[in-house]
């Protein structure tokens, strides 16, 4: 009867003709079944009806809040139908913000200590499923003693089902790790009987796995988390790690990589055959256990003394599975992390080289596959990489580059980005050359299938092919021959996709290289067929040069660099320097400035003052007056423009126009060469990102400081009050400014304690109480060097459930006399015991040596 009644309320919702009518048979529905859930005498068949009604409800996304009570009620039934009902409602509709979780904390006592083992494994579904912190230190001792209850020592099942909730408690509240002892360990999660020779079942070693992998998450989180090392606390935690690790872990090294071996071996098990791949699910958690376990290896020897199996094992595994399929590309995907995360683990690097050009090679092929899935994890992951071993990642650019004609846009994007990562001086021709012919591509299907995603490819490319060649030069040829080619390609990406470009820090450096090219001749012949193709003038240069640009109207970017080429070199343009030939004439300059102002007036302010700049320029480079005198009245209709800026502009223009010829060629001269001085510290700094190596220093991890960044020093700034005065008032400013800038001597207070006696820094306390605002404290650190140091850069860190505010070093002194006192406020907010991490650099005046003090001090005071 209930089954007839949901299949009933399922047919009439997907009969319903309009959203109108589903509404209508859903909100009806919703408030029958609100009314029975009411009714106290409702027997349990109906109500179990009503309640899947209810699941429905939630599956279309309406509200399900009403039923939660009668959800935890059906729960709380002897009846197994219903707990099994009633459980999975609960798992759908509830979660662990829910107060009503604290309703359930009696019923999965119970539960799990029932005699029904199907019972049981319904409330650790349910426990681990729906666990909240509270749930999770009420509940975890019941499901050890499920683990230890005699009557399921030989139940695989329950087993299985025990160990993976206990992973999640764990999990959720990381305190519940010091329960843990290295007795139950041993003898309750992993017994003996595991590792004599048995078999173990794989749902049970998967769950053992589960396990570990969570103990070994929580022990890092642990440790990440804690900063003091002198703390009773964290030597007593450390022990419990020991034990954990070496004691209860460690020996089940051998047996993983037995299994592993044995399940990558073609001897398959029928019951666990996953396309000819053997339980490729064990094989994936298997590797992440190991992973996870073997970052302890450079502590513990008990560990590292398998470091060469494991690699030998992932040599292994990585050769023997068949790639064909899914199972096995997740299994070697699987591999690959493992294999680049061994780098950070401190393996040595003889043996990583290799194994990292193994995964590289790996990942490679499966851009060779036509799964798109496959192919974006494998790009995506080989961006990660490229910093641990560029070389082999170039040596797959060829499929990386085929992956630009795959169809999924995505797949575009990622391939551009690995495109760009692994572009250097060698290859920047060849991967510009495949980049223009992707434009090209792109520009044919612009009518066609052109949408938001394909204008954001056009603007990545634009912007990074830009930067790259501000980075690096092409080794064919001389500087100037790598000049004129950067020029020729970036009219070429103008005449494709110039529409798309629209950022003014672009269009600048587009203008910077034009500007900047040494070699005169060339550079005049690419600039006066630019113009030609502008100014519909053929004639000049082959077919492909004299296309016209797609939607030139609209090519914002190439009109903005055509005008302003005019207004710097139509004096070079209209007479050709070699043949002394005209290229283009005055008149067809003048109409395209005006012409340009009459196109852009209304819609393009930023075009419209390099017009009147250009018009300006132009007007002292050509004799014919007809011209000149269009050019004086195109700058006089702005000096009204309705924009300020731009009327502000014609006005001063007007005012440079009406000047003699002589002073108006020096105003007007071409502009000189731009300074790039960015560019070396932009190369800099993308070495230094792919030489970087992983910093253990903790305080600059939680700080997010790069520990090889060179401070930048502070300019005094500039008073041009000063400059504009007289050079009386500019003595009187200077005395002035010495006097109130001169440096305050800082006491020691009477209340500050020592925290910290280095061989040339002492450190003092003082602690300022806030009674205004609640769990916040305030801390003035006081620095006392025993000799003259410079340079000072305190640094500060607190445990992960506070917050700080670091203040600014007083007084503001680049060197601090012996003796003397600096000040630094720091603002604590947040919860728990108070430890301070702080990091002292600074150099010794006397031999600028840098000098690196560190410490740590727990204070009494609990916020």
């Amino acid at each position: 009867m209930g089954s007839s009644s949901l299949k009933k309320f399922i047919k009439d919702v997907r009969a319903a003709k309009t959203l109108a009518d589903e509404r209508s048979i859903i909100s009806k529905q919703s408030a029958k079944i609100r009314t029975k859930l009411r009714d106290d005498h409702l027997s349990h068949s109906k109500r179990r009806s009503n309640i899947e009604k209810l699941l429905y409800l939630y599956i279309l996304g309406e509200k399900t809040h009403f039923g939660q009570v009668d959800c935890i009620n059906l729960i709380a039934s002897d009846d197994f139908i219903d707990k099994r009902l009633g459980y999975l409602a609960s798992m759908l509709l509830l979660d662990e913000s829910e107060d009503l979780l604290t309703l359930l904390t009696n019923i999965l006592s119970n539960d799990l200590q029932h005699p029904n083992k199907y019972i049981v494994a319904l409330a650790l579904n349910a426990l681990g499923s729906l666990t909240s912190n509270e749930l999770a230190r009420d509940l975890f001792p019941n499901v050890l003693q499920v683990i230890q209850n005699p009557n399921f020592k030989n139940e695989p099942f329950i087993l299985k089902k025990s160990f993976q909730c206990l992973a999640k408690l764990i999990m959720k509240d990381y305190s519940l790790l010091e329960i843990l002892d290295i007795k139950i360990v041993e003898d309750v999660l992993f017994p003996k009987s595991f590792s004599n020779g048995n078999k173990i079942d794989n749902g049970l070693l998967l769950s053992i796995c589960r396990i570990i992998q969570s103990i070994l998450l929580t022990i890092d989180q642990k440790e990440q988390e804690d900063l003091s090392t002198e703390d009773n606390e964290e030597i007593l935690f450390r022990e419990k790690v020991h034990n954990l690790l070496i004691v209860g872990i460690a020996p089940f090294i051998p047996m993983f990589f037995e299994r592993l071996l044995d399940l990558n071996s073609k001897n398959l098990d029928s019951n666990y055959d996953v396309q000819g791949i053997s339980d490729p699910f064990l094989q994936c958690d298997l590797i992440y256990t190991l992973t996870l376990l073997f970052k302890f290896q450079s502590r513990f020897n008990e560990i590292s003394m398998y470091n060469d199996k494991f690699i030998n094992l992932l040599i292994q595994i990585a050769n023997n599975t068949d790639s064909t399929k899914n199972p096995g590309k997740t299994i070697l995907y699987q591999t690959t992390k493992t294999i680049f995360l061994l780098n950070q683990y401190n393996f040595d690097d003889d043996q990583i080289k290799p194994l990292t050009t193994l995964g590289i090679n790996t990942l490679a092929n499966f851009l060779k596959v036509k799964d798109n899935n496959i192919k974006y994890v494998a790009l995506n992951t080989l961006l990660k990489v490229i910093p641990q071993d560029p070389i082999a990642v170039q040596r797959h650019k060829k499929f990386i580059l085929n992956c630009l004609n795959d169809h999924d846009i995505s797949i575009k994007m990622r391939s551009l980005e690995l495109t760009f990562a692994i572009l250097n001086n060698e290859n920047l021709r060849e991967l510009t050359n495949e980049l223009l012919i992707f434009l090209e591509k792109i520009n044919k299907n612009q009518n066609s299938n052109f949408n938001d995603d394909f204008e954001n490819l056009i603007v990545f490319i634009v912007d990074n092919l830009i930067l790259s060649f501000n980075l690096f030069s092409s080794n064919n040829g001389t500087e100037e021959d790598d000049q004129m080619w950067k020029l020729k390609i970036l009219i070429k990406v103008l005449k494709l996709v110039g529409n798309f470009i629209n950022s003014t820090e672009k269009i600048n450096d587009i203008l910077i290289n034009f500007n900047n090219t040494k070699n005169i001749d060339a550079k005049f012949e690419i600039i006066s067929k630019m113009l030609s193709v502008s100014l519909n003038i053929n004639g000049n240069g082959n077919d492909d040069d004299n296309d016209t640009t797609n939607n030139k109207d609209e090519n914002l970017a190439w009109n903005l660099i055509s005008v302003w080429c005019i207004g710097e070199y139509a004096d070079f343009v209209l007479i050709n320097p070699v043949t002394n030939t005209k290229l283009v004439n005055e008149i067809s300059l003048t109409k395209y400035l005006i012409q340009m102002d009459n196109d852009f007036k209304m819609n393009c302010p930023k075009l419209i003052h390099y017009v009147l700049t250009a018009a300006l320029k132009l007007s002292v480079k050509i004799n014919d007056k007809k011209s000149i005198e269009s050019l004086r009245k195109l700058i006089l209709s702005h000096t009204k423009d309705s924009n300020l800026l731009i009327q502000m502009k014609a006005v001063q223009y007007d005012l440079i126009f009406n000047q003699p010829a002589t002073t108006k060629k020096i105003l007007l001269d071409s502009m000189p060469n731009f300074e790039r001085n960015s560019e070396k510290e932009k190369s800099a700094i993308t070495e230094k990102k792919t030489e970087k190596k992983p910093s253990n220093d903790l305080l600059l991890e939680l700080l997010n400081i790069d520990e090889d960044a060179t401070p930048i020093p502070k300019e005094n700034p500039k008073n041009l009050l000063a400059e504009i005065l007289s050079q009386t008032a500019t003595t009187t400013m200077t005395n002035t400014s010495s006097t109130t800038n001169s440096v305050p001597e800082i006491s020691l207070p009477s209340t500050a304690i020592s925290i910290h006696k280095g061989q040339y820094i002492e450190v003092f306390s003082d602690i300022i109480p806030n009674n205004i605002q609640p769990n916040s404290i305030q801390i003035e650190l006081y620095f006392k060097p025993s000799i003259t140091i410079s340079d000072l850069k305190p640094l500060c860190a607190v445990t992960k459930t506070q917050k700080l505010t670091l203040g600014q070093l007083y007084p503001l002194s680049n060197t601090i006399p012996m003796g003397s006192i600096s000040k630094q406020n720091l603002k604590i907010t947040g919860s728990g015991k108070l430890k301070l991490r702080v990091k002292l650099n600074f150099e010794k005046d006397d031999d600028k040596m840098e000098i690196n003090d560190q410490f740590d001090h727990k204070f009494d005071q609990v916020l």
